[in-house]
């Protein structure tokens, strides 16, 4: 690889790789091609981005923006700013292909995390499954005087 397409793989990711967005890594050995574009696509419908990067490329881009993290072997980074839903397309994608896809880690507000991590975010439910708690909290007490209202309106009717 010729060094000005390092150097501006680099300032890419060192765009990229700020403290705002969750980088998760994976080891992606024995992937298909059309496995590593079903990731892809689940990623990118999340708005997040997927890429095959060297380690050392990666590593001096994270250095770029005060982090310090270690890759080994083959690596595929995945990151964006909805940590929570890119947890679950990648242990959902860990889960299908566990022979060939192993997660190794992640680095999330400039601290690198180990897979374990990642499993426990996944659990946790996404913004839009939560504003679908708050709608519906909000919701039951207004349903309950409702309901409330109409009985007692079908009481009155019965004793007219």
């Amino acid at each position: 690889m010729k060094k000005e397409l390092k150097k501006q793989i680099i300032e890419e990711l060192s765009k990229e790789f700020t403290s705002d967005v969750s980088i998760f890594y994976a080891d992606y050995k024995g992937q298909t091609v059309k496995d590593l574009e079903t990731l892809r696509k689940s990623v990118r419908e999340a708005g997040g981005k997927a890429r095959v990067v060297k380690n050392t490329l990666a590593r001096i881009a994270l250095k770029n923006n005060g982090i310090e993290a270690d890759f080994e072997e083959n690596n595929i980074f995945i990151w964006g700013e909805d940590q929570i839903t890119l947890a679950k397309i990648v242990v959902k994608h860990a889960k299908d292909y566990k022979d060939t896809f192993k997660i190794k880690g992640a680095v999330v507000e400039g601290e690198v995390k180990d897979a374990a991590y990642i499993e426990e975010v996944s659990k946790l439910p996404t913004k839009d499954e939560l504003l679908g708690m708050v709608a519906f909290m909000m919701k039951a007490p207004i349903a309950k005087f409702a309901w409330g209202l109409n009985k007692l309106i079908e009481k009155k009717e019965q004793e007219n």
